[in-house]
């Protein structure tokens, strides 16, 4: 029996005791189960999107691949459909993901792709002439032919309730199912939320993704111990971490697991919404012509040089657009601190032992923010959807370039952006990766002009 021994534990306030009793209900009911699905009180029907990476394939193989049957057994095989989207992880990656296909028995759809063409892509001019390809551009590409099942399920009358993004982390199969039907629970015993986060570490202390998260007013982190949010603005999500919530607000976040109401994220329509919507790059905003964000979400980047977003920062901000839009019931982003998941499984170990204490790491947390200057500044934090500003963008002229002011409208989730840039290498993967950050040009101002509504 897999519950959270995190901080949820020592803090001492009603939310962190209404938390337990959630939990606890779901141990319970689990705790001698004869059949599957003892997690999911509803039967709620829940589609888990996979794009995976798995050379050797140590994962389908490994533990990762019974944990995610043990996660799915939670749920319930019947109420379950799976699609994995593997590209590029070689021969044994190919036979593990086979493996796991016999090994299912909820609905599926698995799909290895042996080789995808950079060459595929679009690309972008550095100021020395070269040509790349954006990161965020190659993965949200995966990420979306990932989701590619749920664009026509609906026609066959599956509708889904949750959607569960896993990334190839290592992770409590229970852990995952409170994700999904512990967070944020009502009087009702249904979960109250548009989209939930859990934690990931890339060593006992240190929690990872940092590109993804921003905290309820759209600052990025603090140094990234606990409680990792900083004090700016009204120091919202840091109060909520403090105070022992399992539904602190954010406005975005990932952190390797990610569970989601399915309503702005399924096309339930007979046909695709147009012929192109599984088209690359479809989905993508030009920032000369901006257009509003629409439903059914789908992943995307930021296509101009030195201006990057995490895809899937944009992604939870694009689908709690829509919610608003749509003022949608539940419209609530969060971040689960009680979900905590890892890179490898001697890590996620260690999580239960350091988590007990980690309060101790407040004030050394509040002073290294101060020290290492985070949250950094960013710019475009206040802009909103349609919002007139002015920004620096870069202009290519033979072998060099300058810096032009020009007036912009917002883009939905521009708290997001970074001004940086991260690139596609060709070649072998270095240190396990296979991109590389360039950094902006001389003469970059971050400030911008005046917003005006």
């Amino acid at each position: 029996m897999e519950i959270p021994a995190s901080s949820l534990g020592s803090a001492h306030d009603h939310a962190t005791s209404d938390a337990w009793f959630n939990y606890l209900d779901l141990e319970t009911r689990c705790l001698n189960a004869t059949g599957d699905g003892c997690a999911n009180r509803f039967n709620e029907k829940v589609f888990i999107s996979i794009s995976l990476y798995d050379a050797g394939g140590r994962l389908a193989n490994g533990k990762w691949g019974q944990d995610l049957l043990e996660l799915i057994d939670l749920i319930g095989n019947d109420n379950v459909y799976l699609s994995i989207y593997e590209n590029g992880s070689g021969p044994e990656g190919e036979a593990a993901l086979n493996g796991l296909r016999g090994r299912l028995k909820c609905q599926h759809s698995l799909v290895y792709d042996r080789d995808i063409s950079i060459h595929e892509f679009p690309t972008v001019t550095l100021p020395d002439g070269t040509e790349r390809v954006k990161r965020i551009a190659y993965l949200a590409e995966l990420r979306n032919r990932a989701l590619r099942p749920i664009d026509l399920l609906g026609q066959d009358g599956i509708v889904f309730d949750k959607i569960l993004f896993l990334n190839d982390i290592a992770f409590y199969p229970k852990e995952a199912a409170h994700l999904l039907f512990s967070t944020n629970v009502g009087p009702d015993g249904r979960t109250h939320y548009l989209s939930t986060c859990g934690l990931d570490y890339s060593n006992p202390f240190l929690f990872y993704d940092i590109f993804a998260m921003r905290d309820a007013e759209g600052y990025e982190m603090g140094f990234s111990i606990f409680p990792i949010f900083s004090k700016a603005g009204q120091g919202l999500s840091r109060k909520a971490m403090l105070a022992g919530s399992d539904a602190v607000p954010v406005t975005g976040c990932w952190g390797g697991i990610v569970a989601m109401e399915a309503r702005h994220v399924q096309n339930i329509d007979r046909t695709l919404p147009d012929p192109s919507f599984q088209d690359m790059g479809r989905h993508v905003i030009d920032p000369a012509h901006p257009k509003n964000v629409t439903s059914p979400v789908r992943f995307r980047h930021e296509p101009e040089l030195f201006f990057d977003s995490c895809e899937c920062c944009l992604f939870l901000a694009d689908v709690a657009q829509v919610a608003s839009q749509h003022e949608d019931s539940e419209q609530g982003v969060f971040v689960n601190p009680y979900i905590r998941v890892a890179y490898d499984y001697e890590i996620l170990w260690w999580l239960r032992w350091t988590r007990l204490w980690e309060r101790l790491l407040v004030i050394p947390q509040t002073i290294m923010s101060h020290t290492k200057g985070r949250p950094r500044h960013n710019p475009y934090r206040a802009v909103q959807e349609g919002q007139s500003f002015t920004e620096q963008v870069w202009v290519n002229i033979g072998d060099g370039g300058f810096w032009e002011m020009v007036e912009r409208k917002g883009r939905n989730g521009m708290f997001c952006g970074e001004r940086t840039m991260l690139t596609i290498r060709t070649g072998d993967r270095k240190e396990g990766k296979n991109w590389e950050k360039v950094e902006p040009p001389r003469g970059l101002v971050l400030e911008l002009g005046p917003l005006m509504s």
